[in-house]
């Protein structure tokens, strides 16, 4: 019996003598290696990251004396904290959006859209066919819209002015009318002949009716003294801007002057004016007619002409005109015309 217990009790010491010969002594404590803090094990919420983990919370600022001593693997932030933060990608607005890419419409104008250039000058066709001389002359009729023409007609009419004191002690200011004709025998040089036929009637003033009537022994009360005749003048065309030109002229002439002297008489009979009634009227009847023969005269003249519609202008002159009388001496006056060319 006792050496049965004797042989169990054997049996099992040698069992157990291993595993005492393995366990550490009571007093030695495990290294930290394999007793990890609890605070390494990341809770759930530091695994999914909300945007309010960016700021760690305080129990992570402060870590316990074990956390601080961590193992070098830990000390290698994880995967997820390698890779940049959301805000630190670029925002949409740093990518250009497609629209931006492209210029703006502005910037893509069209090209500008400009008038066709005028048409090349064509030279003036005579009506024989032949062209034109392309001169300056006529290069600047064409610009001014007056055009070249080698004969021109003229209608005028207007004022006459006399001047110096013995015509006018004797004969009032008066109207005038006249035509002509100009020809200019090229386009190249601005000169032409001018030939004008004029009309210029002036009435005789009171102290050349007082003489009239001492001459002729007669009551003289009206009186006029016309002019008929013509000039012939050299111009010279100058043009002013676009469309306008000036011209001088200047030439010899030849002028008669006739005379004609009135009478008066009163005559009785009946005067009627809304109702008639007995009284006397004047009757006007020629005294006297006199007409000299051709005087020689001289004018020098300035004029201003504009286009209307080709091939018609408008223009307006005066001139300076002295006629020789026959009892010697000269009569001047400033006949001053508007009138048409076409």
């Amino acid at each position: 019996m006792n050496s049965k217990i004797v042989c169990a009790l054997g049996t099992a010491l040698v069992l157990v003598a291993p595993a005492f010969a393995q366990q550490p002594p009571p007093y030695q404590a495990p290294p930290p290696a394999y007793q990890p803090p609890p605070a390494y094990q990341p809770p759930p919420q530091y695994q999914q990251a909300p945007p309010q983990y960016q700021q760690a919370p305080p129990q992570y600022q402060q870590a316990p004396p074990q956390y601080q001593q961590a193992p070098p693997q830990y000390q290698q932030a994880p995967p997820q904290y390698q890779q940049a933060p959301p805000y630190q990608q670029a925002p949409p607005y740093q990518q250009a959006p497609p629209q931006y890419q492209q210029a703006p419409p502005y910037q893509q104008a069209p090209p500008p859209v400009y008038p066709p250039p005028p048409p090349p000058y064509q030279p003036y066709q005579s009506p024989s066919g032949s062209t034109a001389h392309t001169s300056t002359h006529s290069t600047t009729h064409a610009q001014e819209g007056i055009k070249y023409h080698p004969w021109r007609v003229q209608i005028e009419g207007g004022y006459t002015i006399t001047q110096g004191s013995d015509v006018k002690t004797l004969l009032n200011d008066g109207g005038s009318a006249g035509a002509g004709i100009t020809w200019f025998p090229t386009a190249a040089i601005p000169i032409g002949v001018r030939v004008d036929g004029s009309y210029t009637s002036l009435p005789i003033t009171l102290h050349g009716l007082d003489l009239a009537s001492q001459s002729t022994g007669q009551n003289i009360a009206d009186g006029y003294t016309d002019f008929y005749g013509g000039d012939i003048d050299a111009e010279i065309d100058l043009h002013l801007g676009l469309h306008a030109r000036e011209y001088f002229f200047g030439g010899i002439g030849w002028y008669k002057e006739r005379t004609t002297l009135k009478s008066v008489t009163y005559q009785q009979g009946n005067i009627c004016f809304f109702y008639c009634y007995p009284g006397y009227f004047p009757v006007y009847s020629t005294a006297q007619t006199t007409t000299t023969d051709w005087l020689k005269s001289w004018n020098a003249g300035i004029g201003f002409e504009w286009p209307l519609s080709d091939p018609a202008t408008f223009f307006i002159d005066g001139r300076f005109l002295r006629i020789k009388q026959p009892q010697g001496g000269y009569w001047d006056f400033i006949p001053i015309r508007v009138g048409i060319r076409f």
